[in-house]
């Protein structure tokens, strides 16, 4: 039988698959990515491109029979460009441990806790940066929820697309309202019809604490439009209000999305894309042993980061 910490590594690579469900379903955005085939997985490179799909600027136009086409517009390399952000979470035995559990059950038990340990820190970092704007940790972080879909879109860039001078690459920002029970469907409908163009509008909006309390309160009237089991983002607390699930973003733990805040996304423009191989799987083969400690370890990585190719129909909600 294998020792311990082959043992170990050899599950963490069996399983990484069922280790980025249950991280990627942590985070409601990620489970309704995932339902729609948006978790992607690619060969490698030094950034993630995502073209344009919405810019208000057409290149093309109407003409009449043999009229010309003007094709000096067009700038197929224009797109929203995004760096390869790096996550991992160790897997630690401390020789104490391990001399202490020679048993087979009991170093059974021992891996299977580390593993549980490993992957309930991964998925609160995973989540955590997610929701955020990409400066945490000296901006190494996700390009997160909060930097797609800015309270101040008219400044900075996004995927290194300057926001200033392209409109395009600006989502909608209603500030200045303070959301409240009686006022909050009233701001969501004029928020979504905003950032609706055709049959597209937000699916999924994402509430803090505050916000989820008042678009509770407003829909006890009616019963609560409670969302069917079908749906995507099951296993979250979501209401279903003017064609949008609404999901409860925050609680113990959660608090970085602004208080009072309420986030539309139109999730067929986002990925998550990760590099092939470090995709919640193993850095190495095999566990080490620093030689100035009396540990092993291996770490869970993970590479790749949250992408959004349409900004413009993306909405948020603040104070």
């Amino acid at each position: 039988m294998p020792n311990l910490e082959e043992a170990l590594v050899a599950t963490l690579f069996d399983q990484s698959d069922s280790i980025a469900d249950e991280v990627l379903h942590h985070n409601p955005l990620l489970a309704s990515l995932d339902s729609q085939g948006l978790i992607r997985k690619f060969s490698g490179g030094y950034e993630l491109r995502k073209p344009i799909m919405y810019n208000d600027a057409a290149v093309g136009g109407f003409y009449s029979g043999f009229s010309a086409f003007n094709l000096d517009a067009i700038d197929d390399a224009t797109a929203f460009r995004f760096a390869i952000k790096q996550v991992y979470e160790p897997v630690a035995i401390s020789g104490r441990d391990r001399r202490a559990n020679r048993d087979q059950a009991q170093l059974l038990d021992l891996a299977e806790m580390k593993m549980k340990a490993a992957i309930s820190r991964l998925k609160n970092t995973v989540s955590t940066s997610l929701r955020g704007d990409g400066t945490g940790s000296g901006g190494l972080e996700f390009d997160g929820i909060k930097k797609a879909v800015s309270s101040s879109p008219g400044s900075g860039t996004y995927g290194q697309i300057d926001r200033v001078a392209n409109t395009w690459a600006r989502n909608l920002a209603v500030t200045g309202v303070t959301l409240s029970a009686s006022n909050v469907q009233e701001q969501v409908t004029d928020a979504l019809s905003q950032v609706t163009r055709g049959d597209e509008m937000p699916d999924l909006g994402l509430a803090d604490r505050t916000a989820w309390k008042f678009l509770h309160s407003s829909l006890t009237a009616i019963q609560r439009i409670q969302l069917p089991a079908k749906k995507a983002v099951a296993g979250f607390r979501v209401l279903s209000y003017d064609g949008c699930d609404f999901v409860f973003d925050g609680g113990y733990g959660s608090a970085v999305l602004e208080t009072n805040s309420c986030r539309l996304l139109n999730t067929k423009y986002w990925s998550f894309d990760m590099v092939r191989g470090a995709d919640f799987k193993p850095l190495a083969p095999e566990m080490a042993r620093p030689v100035d400690q009396d540990a092993f370890f291996t770490v869970i990585i993970v590479e790749g980061n949250l992408c959004c190719a349409a900004p413009a129909l993306q909405a948020v909600i603040y104070a």
